[in-house]
């Protein structure tokens, strides 16, 4: 397997120090690249003898924004589609 860069790929390097608890501190422009906010959850990936940190999505809000942005353009509102659904169960 061969790795690449791309125009949009970049490696930096940070160092980071294990604190009380295994507590780790992300520096700021981290942070921001991964445009991460105070409590949202990051995932730790341990991929042999590395580990990635990666931003975590849940799907539900994912799917939630999707879900409520189809709606808005389709002019539909909560209760017309529960309507719909009702009749799709009883056909």
């Amino acid at each position: 397997m061969y790795l690449t860069e791309s125009a949009n790929t970049s490696m930096k390097v940070f160092s980071l120090q294990v604190q009380k608890e295994g507590q780790i501190s992300i520096p700021q422009d981290v942070l921001n690249t991964l445009q991460t906010h105070e409590g949202q959850t990051l995932t730790l990936l341990q991929i042999g003898e590395f580990a990635v940190i990666v931003p975590r999505i849940p799907q539900v809000t994912t799917l939630t924004e999707s879900f409520v942005s189809l709606m808005n353009s389709s002019n539909v509102t909560v209760d017309e589609l529960l309507e719909g659904l009702q009749e799709e169960r009883q056909s």
